[in-house]
């Protein structure tokens, strides 16, 4: 019955197919190769640890050492003849061997557990030359529990062998890495876990085609045991073959042209196409964590192919590289940065957000914004060009940039906050000086709203502040036990800032959001608000002091806000007003 049993039973491709001699581990060449060469040399340590992500072969390695160690007619390089007893045993998980011991070092930390195995290490092998201690995940075991082994593993037995495996090498006690000979598994490449995996549905007769070997391989994320719990998922659902089409459906994935339509209604500023769409996916049941993710990646290629100009090193297939060097052009490298730290914010709240598919709706409508962003060198050069008489290309494009900062700052400002802003024309001297005699005036050289700033009542923003937080005070109260002794502050840019405690800039950050929209629905405008610490310093450099130097150069210090008023001060006559 037992027999029965034995042959109708199921291995997983994991087990199955665990490597059985060196040359078969993937990636790790220069382990396996240190390793046989210290077997044939004799130059066996008393103690190794083996330290690299899950399923890359940390395990496998040690039993291969063990098997080396302890076989009794070895293969030519040290490979283990996987004949012997000593071999099968160690190839059936170790259930029988009497001299090789696998512990797990989760479920046995204590420090009891450590005195039963240095009980252990008094006796001799029973029938093998070494006797050989393996301890996965050895991070887990209690300081106490390091403390007694140290001793043991610092004068052992000529007889004993300590291989400690961990993901967590950073865990381990300095006392104890010191005592190991140390070595580094990396994560596998798409390409090794590809050829791997080739091989094993050749030999299982299972049929699958090199898009799919692609995404099982990209999904296993370096480790080779989770991409063949993939290729068994797989294969179990397509039947034995595998396809794409299939994978798609059975993943729920959003495949590539799916990010490739969201920018190109990004870049045309569709936001009603863009919300449909996104609609669309969510009732075809896309998960919205993996849509983020995937959305992060697409923008990530995006900036790796724009700046590089090619797509080379994009983990993508050949088609989809295509694609992506095909759409260099598209988007600016400053708008992809921007966009992409966007959405790298939002990854961060997207967790604990309790209206997850909003945030998402949210991130898409502002990703169009950024679609017009432009660096600030470039509008200084437009303008100098201006000024020269050598930008009529531009002229309208400045007016209309001009005419929009005009609106856009007004917006920003609440009726109510106590702060006034007004706006009245410049037009060159020389310009009015012309149409008064009766001739024909030339296009004067720029027109164009200059800000009138009082700020004299802005020091009632905290007035507002107190009424704002005992608005959040009845609503979360959590929220406003950590902004109670913030203070709402605005700098000499219009820009509004919380200034909070060093200690609570990241907790508050979290809340951002909220807090933004607070703000503006008690002044009933729509407003951009900024944290700042308490031990940051806003400039107050005003423009009598930008004044004083020689009347056209900034200061030294100035930031790229102040350069610009210099320009329009200085070069285009605009005129600041306080009160």
């Amino acid at each position: 019955m037992a027999e029965k049993l034995k042959k109708e039973s199921y291995t997983v491709t994991a087990r199955k197919w665990r490597p059985k001699s060196f040359e078969d581990v993937s990636s790790q060449e220069i382990i396996t190769k240190t390793l046989q060469n210290a077997i044939k040399t004799g130059k066996i340590s008393h103690a190794y640890l083996f330290s690299g992500p899950r399923g890359v072969g940390k395990t496998t390695v040690a039993r291969l050492l063990s098997k080396s160690l302890n076989c009794l007619k070895k293969k030519p390089g040290e490979e283990p003849c996987n004949e012997c007893e000593s071999c099968e045993e160690i190839n059936n998980d170790n259930r029988n061997h009497p001299d090789v011991f696998e512990i797990d070092g989760a479920s046995n930390r204590n420090i009891e557990d450590v005195r039963e195995l240095k009980e252990k290490v008094k006796y001799g092998p029973i029938r093998s030359k070494f006797k050989i201690f393996i301890i996965d995940e050895v991070h887990m075991l209690t300081g106490a529990s390091f403390n007694a082994l140290l001793k043991t593993l610092e004068e052992p037995p000529p007889y004993v062998v300590f291989i400690f495996a961990t993901t967590s090498p950073e865990k381990v006690p300095l006392t104890i890495l010191g005592r190991c000979q140390k070595f580094d598994f990396k994560r596998l490449t798409i390409d090794e876990i590809k050829s791997r995996l080739k091989h094993i549905a050749k030999e299982e007769k299972v049929k699958i085609d090199d898009e799919s070997l692609f995404f099982i391989a990209k999904k296993g994320d370096g480790s080779m045991r989770d991409a063949q719990g993939l290729f068994d998922m797989s294969a179990s659902y397509c039947d034995g073959n595998i396809t794409f089409e299939k994978l798609k459906s059975f993943f729920n994935l959003a495949e590539s042209d799916v990010y490739f339509n969201i920018t190109d209604f990004i870049r045309s500023k569709n936001g009603s196409g863009l919300l449909s769409y996104f609609d669309e996916l969510m009732n075809k049941g896309y998960d919205m964590q993996t849509f983020l993710d995937g959305l992060t990646e697409h923008f990530r290629n995006l900036l790796v192919c724009g700046s590089t100009g090619s797509a080379e090193l994009i983990l993508e297939s050949e088609n989809v590289k295509q694609k992506y060097t095909d759409y260099i052009s598209k988007f600016s490298q400053i708008e992809i940065i921007n966009s992409l730290k966007l959405i790298l914010q939002t990854e961060y709240t997207f967790k604990y957000s309790s209206n997850q598919r909003t945030l998402l709706e949210a991130l898409l409508i502002e990703l169009i914004k950024f679609t017009d962003t432009r660096d600030l060198s470039e509008i200084i050069e437009e303008l100098k060009e201006l000024k020269s008489g050598r930008g009529g290309s531009y002229t309208s494009k400045s007016s209309t940039s001009s005419s929009s900062a005009a609106s856009a700052s007004q917006s920003s400002v609440p009726v109510n906050s106590g702060v006034k802003i007004n706006y009245r024309s410049s037009i060159s001297e020389d310009a009015a000086s012309d149409s008064g005699n009766g001739s024909i005036a030339p296009a004067p050289k720029i027109v164009k709203d200059v800000p009138v700033v009082d700020l004299s009542t802005a020091g009632d923003l905290n007035g507002h502040w107190l009424s704002i937080k005992d608005q959040i005070k009845t609503e979360r109260k959590w929220v406003y036990s950590i902004i109670k002794d913030t203070t709402f502050e605005q700098d000499e840019k219009m820009n509004f800032l919380i200034r909070v405690d060093d200690s609570t800039y990241e907790l508050i950050d979290g809340y951002r959001d909220y807090l933004s929209g607070k703000i503006s629905k008690y002044f009933g405008e729509n407003l951009s608000v900024n944290l700042i610490k308490s031990s940051e310093f806003i400039s107050s450099t005003t423009f009598k002091e930008t004044s004083a130097d020689d009347g056209n150069t900034p200061p030294k210090e100035a930031d790229n806000f102040d350069k610009l008023r210099s320009i329009l001060i200085n070069d285009f006559n605009a005129k600041e007003v306080r009160k």
